[in-house]
């Protein structure tokens, strides 16, 4: 897989609980991915500014510029 392919920092992405069925964040920023176990992803959305620490299971989509 090469690096386009990846979810890096910088990325934006939509943020989903499928178990819930619930919608974190539809459009934010990754600030922080997870490096190992215990880690946690950081968001910031953009439409609210707020900051997520995300730990727990999550689907998290990268949104690709047309």
């Amino acid at each position: 897989m090469n690096n386009k392919d990846k979810i890096n920092v910088g990325d934006t992405v939509r943020v989903d609980f499928n178990g819930a069925q619930t919608t974190l964040c539809h459009s934010a920023i990754v600030l922080c991915a997870p490096d190992g176990n215990g880690d946690f992803w950081v968001f910031k959305n953009n439409q609210t500014n707020e900051i997520h620490y995300v730990s727990e299971g999550c689907t998290i989509t990268k949104q690709e510029s047309p």
